[in-house]
């Protein structure tokens, strides 16, 4: 089968591989669009996350079951996303149902092999029925989607606030929808220095975008770091407003170093949001695949998997021209 394979720094093949055998207790899915993430992109630049090498790369996608063990509630031709996280089950975050916060989190990708194949195999309890998408490819979003879910529940966000989003990523693009299309805050900001994302950003359907943050960061009651820079977000601290919140929804490459007594100062709460939940990855689908959420305006490219070094390249790079791109399989 066609895979795309991770074998260290910048260094992503696409290869033909053995098909995947699904154990007796796994469903077999055949994928038929798989993205991009962010963390993906640590693991290309940085190296990050990974357990071994070579690896089967990915963890977003959407596609159809082949087969499933008998009574496990799916049978073949059923649409299908899934959650790729592995966690641990004996941490105290875990053993308290946080998933989220597992000590041990590991994705599918990293830890074993993931979604960038024609075919993977995961236990039945890890896939998510889908009422038929109307886009396939929008259906693959579900996941980086569950993360912005996650990261608004979190906000305890009021009509009548302001938020600003540093970082017009795929996720913080996501954040900022949410906020203005489903939490309907009074005023919803985009901070970013690139005049693509920027563009993009306005596709969304949000007006108040630019690239000086400190033009938003005063009036906002919530500002999200979506960025991961240090400088941006010393930058938030600096010229946010007495009281204010920063969800850092981000995984830094570098840690920062900040203003902490600034903060201190302001009475200012800072709060991590990381992934999600099944309850977060359900409701992500229902808004795509029921509630007929448009996010047509974030896939920017879809590709053959024989293109993935090329894709990779493409959204590593400083220039950018590409927001979430999907391999066709």
């Amino acid at each position: 089968m066609k895979a795309v394979r991770n074998y260290g720094i910048r260094d992503v093949r696409f290869e033909e591989i053995e098909q995947v055998i699904p154990k007796p207790e796994e469903a077999l899915i055949k994928v038929d669009y798989a993205g991009i993430c962010g963390s993906d992109l640590h693991i290309y630049r940085e190296g990050m996350f990974v357990e071994e090498l070579p690896q089967t790369m990915g963890h977003e996608f959407v596609g159809h079951v082949v087969s499933a063990p008998e009574g496990s509630g799916f049978a073949a031709g059923d649409p299908v996303t899934g959650d790729p996280r592995i966690v641990c089950g004996k941490c105290k975050a875990c053993q308290d149902g946080a998933t989220p916060r597992c000590e041990n989190l590991v994705f599918i990708g990293e830890a074993r092999p993931g979604c960038f194949a024609e075919y993977v195999a995961l236990p039945p309890e890890k896939l998510i029925l889908l009422k038929e998408p109307k886009d396939l490819k929008q259906a693959a979003l579900i996941e980086p989607l569950a993360v912005a879910v996650h990261a608004c529940k979190r906000m305890d966000a009021r009509e009548d606030e302001n938020a600003l989003v540093v970082g017009g990523g795929p996720i913080g693009l996501l954040i900022a929808a949410i906020l203005n299309g489903v939490y309907h805050l009074k005023n919803v900001a985009v901070a970013d220095i690139d005049e693509y994302r920027q563009s993009v950003a306005k596709a969304a359907g949000l007006t108040r975008v630019g690239a000086d943050l400190t033009a938003y960061a005063p009036e906002a009651d919530i500002i999200v770091d979506a960025a991961g820079s240090g400088r941006a977000l010393d930058l938030m601290i600096q010229h946010a407003k007495h009281g204010s919140r920063i969800y850092i929804s981000a995984i830094y490459e570098k840690l920062p170093a900040v203003d902490l007594n600034t903060a201190v100062s302001k009475e200012m709460k800072l709060i991590g949001s990381n992934n999600y939940d099944r309850a977060d990855l359900e409701e992500a689908a229902k808004l795509i695949t029921e509630e007929g959420m448009d996010l047509s305006w974030i896939i920017s490219s879809v590709l053959a998997p024989e293109q993935a070094a090329e894709g990779f390249e493409r959204l590593a790079g400083t220039v950018k021209r590409d927001m979430k791109i999907l391999f066709k399989f």
